[in-house]
């Protein structure tokens, strides 16, 4: 019982770690290459990739805890 505590414990860690990232660091990122309306989708496609890549990492790490857990809990 300790060890699903412990598994829900580390995903919610994971995913409050990863939405403090999101919001600190890729919200605020700001592209100027010209000053034309231009630099809004720009920066808007590079942070819509990032949290995009970013939700894909924690999907593959979400789904590797689950997994490691369902072969310990089956070793039990």
């Amino acid at each position: 019982m300790s060890n699903l505590f412990l598994l829900i414990g580390t995903i919610w860690g994971i995913i409050l770690t990863i939405s403090f990232f999101l919001v600190i660091f890729v919200a605020p990122i700001e592209i100027v290459i010209f000053n034309t309306r231009m630099d809004l989708y720009i920066t808007s496609i590079v942070q819509a990739i990032t949290a995009i890549v970013i939700v894909l990492i924690l999907i593959i790490v979400l789904n590797y805890l689950k997994r490691e857990y369902l072969k310990k809990k089956q070793n039990i």
